[in-house]
């Protein structure tokens, strides 16, 4: 799945530069903001701007990439953190069970004492 997700991202990033390519000497006409009447002239005023096709293009590009890596960023941390929180409670639960392992040894090693010294009290 991971693969396949490359795949398509590495397609999509292809086909765009390949429109900038085609679009390279080609322009756009943005109106950035809402057309102003001129009561006295009786005229409508547009503010817009004049683009490259290609920079349009990677511009969008640019701000989609960006939109994404910030809506991203939060989930992967989070992830990360509940990773991180979950390799601890693992090692404190095996520290458990290695102190808990050798305090089995230790009792075992003190049954087998008394046993030999049981032994040899009752042989005397």
């Amino acid at each position: 799945m991971k693969l396949l997700l490359q795949i398509i991202a590495f397609i999509a990033l292809f086909s765009v530069i390949y429109i900038v390519i085609l679009n390279g000497n080609d322009t756009i006409t943005l109106q950035l903001w809402a057309p102003r009447y001129d009561a006295v002239t009786e005229t409508v005023y547009h503010t817009t701007k004049t683009l490259n096709m290609a920079f349009y293009t990677l511009g969008i590009l640019g701000a989609g990439l960006f939109a994404g890596i910030c809506l991203f960023v939060p989930f992967y941390l989070a992830q990360t953190e509940q990773l991180f929180a979950y390799k601890r409670e693992l090692e404190r639960s095996s520290v458990k069970t290695d102190s808990s392992t050798s305090q089995v040894k230790v009792l075992q090693a003190k049954v087998e004492v008394l046993e030999k010294a049981l032994k040899e009290a009752l042989e005397k």
